[in-house]
């Protein structure tokens, strides 16, 4: 409930604060490493049933991709990296010369796997796809 009152800004203003600041439930502060304090030592033997239940909520898409390569690492297996295509189409040199690889490697857009995707077996992956053949969505 906390949670959805700050989305919806439903939380009491603290006196002597700037009216921006909140104040987080103590059950919710957890002061050890927090990756650990969540998935525990017991990492590569939860189901994925178990996994499932549990979320680390991050500002930005790089503190959760920071977070994702730290356990991601502390799980059992060979990694497997998959990366992004990353030709640039186009008929004017002008583009190849602004939009170079490097540049290109970096960008994390929304909802977008970054260019070096690293996988191992038991990672939970969320894929989206817009199912709507009716309207021409596959």
């Amino acid at each position: 409930m906390w949670l959805l009152n700050i989305g919806s800004s439903n939380l009491p203003e603290i006196s002597g604060l700037p009216c921006d600041s909140i104040e987080i439930p103590q059950q919710m502060v957890v002061e050890e490493n927090l990756i650990e304090a969540i998935y525990s030592e017991n990492l590569n033997d939860m189901e994925v049933e178990q996994l499932a239940k549990l979320v680390i909520l991050a500002p930005t898409n790089k503190t959760t991709l920071e977070m994702n390569r730290s356990i991601i690492t502390k799980l059992q297996d060979e990694p497997h990296t998959f990366y992004s295509s990353d030709p640039i189409i186009s008929e004017d040199q002008n583009d190849l010369q602004n939009y170079p690889p490097e540049f290109l490697h970096n960008l994390t857009p929304s909802g977008m796997p970054p260019h070096a995707l690293m996988l191992k077996k038991g990672v939970i992956v969320m894929l989206l796809r817009n199912l709507n053949p009716k309207q021409g969505l596959l």
